[in-house]
Order: structure tokens, then C-alpha cells, then sequence
């Protein structure tokens, strides 16, 4: 009995500690500029300079698109807007998000480009962006961005029907009642 209590117990601190981790895949800049920086897992306080990454449009396929920025490692893009458009900058390149300033940030490796596989937010402005190379060792790569926000999701929420809820809600309490009762039963027999 006592291990099927400390089971209950790890599996909710396991599902605490996953609860904030999502995966966003369109972000825009909070101000004018973002800022990336690849890390090693490792070696945390060191970037990963060889690791390439593009920023992409909001809604293009990852898999067949081209980027329209590029940088390895580390970066510091700045936004600017000319009409409707978005140019987007980093050390001399540049390119242009059309109509908005909402992207995709891919990885680069041997298999082509990959999306973001979660993202953990830090704080109102940090988050922690995890790509998975897409080889056989399925090795995970680290991007930290700054000033970027998730763009919310334009899916319609979807509530869960009252009744059914009171259904499962009631047929839960009844249960904890049921079984609380025959451990009561069984422990004056």
C-alpha cells in the first residue's frame, strides 16, 4: 500500500514539473529587437556557435521553406516596420516577414529544417526553446530567446459540457466514498 501512495505522490510532482512546458512554434517580438543564444547543456554558460538556426514566416511549412534570416548561435534581431511588411536584421543580413512580425524560429541540421519541439517559459520575456536534430541519437538542442512572446492561438476554445462534467465529477466523489467505506468495514471485521 505504501508504494502505490509514494507512486501518487512522484507522479504528481512529475506532472507539476511538465505542466509549463508547451510548444508555441509562432512567436512576435515584445519591443523592437529579440535576442538568441544557443546553449549547451553541458557546458551551460558557453553558446553553441555551429548550431544554425532560421527565422521563418509565421505560416510557412518548415520543411519545404526557405529562411528569411539565418545566424549560428548567437543573435540579436531587430524588427522594423516599412508599411505592412517587417524587415528583420542580424549583423548586415537581412530579410522580410510579409504582412506581420510573426515568425517561426527552426534548427538546422543534417535532416533539413525542424520546428521547435516545446518551448519553457522563464518569465514575461524568456523563454527556453528545445529543437530535436531529427537523427537516430535524437539529440536535443537549446535556444534561449529574449523579448519574444507566443502568439496566441486563434483555435476556438472548447468548453467541456456541464453535464458530463457533473457526471464525472459525481461518479469520482461517489467512488472515494465507496471505498473509504469498505476500508472502514474491513478494518472492524
Amino acid at each position: 500500500m505504501k508504494n502505490i501512495s509514494t507512486i501518487k505522490h512522484w507522479l504528481g510532482v512529475a506532472l507539476f514539473a511538465v505542466s509549463t512546458v508547451s510548444s508555441a512554434a509562432v512567436w512576435e517580438p515584445n519591443d523592437g529587437d529579440i535576442n538568441l543564444i544557443s546553449i549547451n547543456p553541458m557546458g551551460f554558460a558557453f553558446p553553441v556557435l555551429t548550431d544554425t538556426f532560421g527565422i521563418f514566416e509565421d505560416n510557412a511549412d518548415l520543411q519545404s521553406a526557405a529562411p528569411v534570416l539565418t545566424f549560428d548561435g548567437v543573435g540579436a534581431v531587430s524588427f522594423t516596420k516599412i508599411g505592412s511588411d517587417y524587415t528583420i536584421s542580424n549583423e548586415g543580413a537581412s530579410g522580410t516577414l510579409l504582412g506581420s512580425n510573426q515568425f517561426q524560429i527552426g534548427f538546422y541540421s543534417q535532416n533539413g529544417w525542424s520546428s521547435e519541439v516545446a518551448n519553457l517559459n522563464f518569465g514575461s520575456d524568456a523563454n527556453l526553446l528545445v529543437f530535436n536534430d531529427g537523427l537516430s541519437s535524437n539529440n536535443a538542442h537549446f535556444l534561449y530567446a529574449f523579448d519574444i512572446t507566443a502568439v496566441a492561438s486563434s483555435l476556438p476554445v472548447v468548453g467541456v459540457p456541464l453535464p458530463g462534467a457533473i457526471w464525472l465529477m459525481g461518479s469520482a466523489v461517489l467512488g472515494f466514498l465507496v471505498t473509504g467505506r469498505r476500508k472502514s468495514l474491513t478494518t472492524f471485521a
